[in-house]
């Protein structure tokens, strides 16, 4: 086994056994120091500050989403009254276009209804003075052909006019008792 010689000269010499150097080894341990101490004055609050915020930004983000997503739902549920609403709206403009033709059509039928009791009563009417100017007419060929026959009966020579003139009267009065 071989023996291992540690000499003891100077303040590296415990680490020489090693195979590590002593006065590079406190060389870079107090560099470590160094950059240690300036991270830990002004890189790790610089890096602490940038994460607190990209913490901060993504919270407000995520509040924001909140905050959306509620103003999503209430959107949402105002557009669903505003629907109700304006179905309701287009229901009740429906009905009253409904009762306002039914109003109309009823208005038209009654018009159609009057003008056609109008034209009957035109009709009658019309009727009627074709009846009496059928009835005068009959009646005066009544009387002259009751002149006639009279004026032949009689064969005497009566004035006509007094003839016609009874003849009318008689026509006139059986005309009155079949209106009655």
């Amino acid at each position: 086994m071989p023996t291992m010689i540690l000499a003891a000269s100077g303040p590296g010499a415990l680490f020489t056994g090693l195979g590590i150097n002593g006065w590079a080894f406190l060389s870079q341990l107090v560099s470590f120091g160094i950059v240690f101490y300036l991270l830990w004055k002004w890189g790790f609050p610089a890096i602490t500050n940038i994460l607190d915020k990209r913490q901060q930004f993504i919270r407000e983000g995520v509040e924001n989403a909140e905050r959306a997503k509620q103003e999503l739902a209430e959107a949402t549920e105002r557009a669903e009254q505003v629907l109700i609403e304006a179905r309701r709206d287009a229901q009740a403009t429906i009905e009253r276009a409904v009762k306002v033709a039914q109003d109309e059509a009823r208005r038209i039928e009654e018009e159609a209804h009057a003008r056609a009791e109008q034209i009957s009563q035109q009709q009658i009417a019309r009727i009627q003075q074709e009846a009496n100017r059928a009835r005068n007419e009959l009646s005066r060929l009544v009387v002259n052909l009751s002149i006639d026959a009279a004026g032949k009966v009689i064969n005497r020579s009566i004035d006509n006019k007094d003839n016609r003139r009874l003849v009318e009267e008689f026509v006139v009065a059986s005309n009155k008792a079949r209106e009655q």
